[in-house]
């Protein structure tokens, strides 16, 4: 069942022929491929893949597929509608802005409206972030809340949320922090195709590096699904040239992860089937292959941003518990791939838990 799942998964991101079976699929079988796919938010390109390769003859599991497919991109399409307003909004304003991570990757996939859309993120730098806050407030009508967050706000329009960030990762070291930020500040940037208006994100270099960081951070936390694993590749190796993934293998250098995404490396391509050419790391190792079983045993046990086998909920002294439980759980599986990093990371929760 796993590897039936990966082989439709990688169908579905790199539209090349895969050993998929001859016949239909028992419609039990269909109904976990499905579930599972939920669970890691790729439940689109699991159904459309199943349909179009023909595994889905029972005519009401086929329109639950055609169901799962229409309902992604209809929300695709709302969110899309989001980014697009955004831009405008801060273009005509003068506000220098990057869309992050979401609909600005989507645009790399094949087929983007099949990818799983979430909230939008988007970044001003620290000196024009309070005009853009302010900017929203009176174009849009509505206040952006920081509610405990020191490095966003967040706001929803027209049913959908935006978080606004004036700083997209804490890597806790002033000098590789100070190293991110010279990235952020130089980056030229790049224009993507969104709604049929051209939309600013960060250059696929530094998107890529920023993807991986982002998706460390949760699968430190909580956890962390597919669908951001799935984004990465889909950035390596359709947006990157050669020179970039030496530079990004660089950035990874001097930030102390490149352990940590060598094991991304070695799930991406032993499950997404994401060609060696495409990743910007040496040869893989059975380390590497070692802690990409971990990384994959967490995200398809905990799936989703951490969402799935939690028993405590999402709030109150008991989530807190099992939440800070979970947290030593993966510092213990993964802290070596990322001493550093893993370390003050877990100095940082174990201070925030006391305070």
């Amino acid at each position: 069942m796993k590897e039936l799942f990966f082989l439709l998964l990688r169908n579905a991101l790199w539209r090349r022929d895969e050993p998929l079976p001859r016949q239909p699929l028992p419609e039990a079988m269909v109904r976990r491929l499905l579930a599972g796919a939920d669970q890691q938010a790729v439940g689109s390109l699991i159904a459309e893949a199943l349909v179009r390769c023909g595994l889905v003859t029972q005519e009401d599991q086929r329109y639950e597929c055609l169901g799962v497919v229409a309902q992604v991109q209809q929300h695709s399409s709302q969110i899309d509608k989001g980014v697009s307003h955004l831009a405008a909004l801060m273009t005509a304003a003068g506000v220098d802005y990057v869309v992050v991570k979401g609909q600005a990757v989507a645009t790399y996939y094949p087929d983007g409206s099949l990818r799983e859309a979430g909230d939008i993120d988007y970044y001003v730098a620290p000196a024009s972030f309070d005009r853009s806050v302010a900017v929203v407030r009176q174009q849009w009508g509505v206040e952006p809340r920081r509610e405990g967050s020191d490095y966003h706000v967040h706001f929803q329009r027209e049913g959908v949320t935006f978080e606004g960030h004036f700083a997209l990762t804490q890597l806790y070291s002033r000098r590789r922090n100070r190293y991110w930020q010279q990235l952020m500040a130089t980056d030229t940037g790049t224009t993507v195709n969104v709604d049929g208006r051209p939309v600013r994100t960060l250059s696929p270099t530094l998107h890529a590096l920023y993807v991986f960081l982002h998706l460390y951070h949760h699968l430190m936390e909580l956890g962390v699904g597919l669908r951001q694993l799935c984004d990465l590749a889909v950035l390596l190796h359709y947006g990157l040239l050669p020179a970039d993934r030496e530079r990004l293998r660089g950035h990874l250098r001097q930030l102390g992860m490149e352990r940590a995404f060598k094991a991304c490396a070695a799930l991406m391509a032993d499950r997404l089937g994401l060609p060696p050419e495409d990743l910007p790391c040496g040869e893989l190792t059975a380390t590497d292959r070692h802690y990409a079983d971990r990384i994959l045993a967490v995200m398809l046990y905990r799936g989703n941003m951490g969402r799935w086998n939690k028993r405590s909920g999402f709030s109150g002294w008991r989530h807190k518990l099992e939440s800070t439980l979970i947290k030593l759980s993966h510092f213990a599986k993964f802290a070596p791939l990322a001493p550093a990093y893993s370390c003050r990371w877990m100095i940082r929760r174990a201070v925030k838990s006391m305070a």
